[in-house]
């Protein structure tokens, strides 16, 4: 599966001491769109991605979507991480 589109919508919550910096609506294979991911800086300045997540009726938060093949998963993270640089001219 291929990653064809991302749009990002850079944030900073660095002033009230949040480390999301973005966050994308990703399309796969110009067919299934996964929307809500955010990019997070890491403490150590790392760039990871956070699926979506909804809460239960118990006040828990659970992924939306799990891919099961970490290479998927990193394609993501990659297409969303060098988006958000190439916007933020780094």
């Amino acid at each position: 599966m291929k990653v064809t589109d991302v749009k990002l919508y850079p944030f900073d919550t660095s002033s009230i001491g949040g480390r999301v910096r973005a966050v994308a609506d990703v399309v796969i294979e110009d067919t299934f769109i996964i929307k809500g991911i955010n990019l997070i800086e890491s403490k150590h300045g790392g760039l990871f991605i956070s699926s979506p997540k909804k809460s239960t009726p118990k006040g828990d938060f659970v992924e939306i979507i799990q891919p099961i093949d970490n290479s998927f998963t990193e394609a993501v993270r990659r297409a969303v991480v060098d988006k958000y640089k190439e916007m933020m001219n780094l």
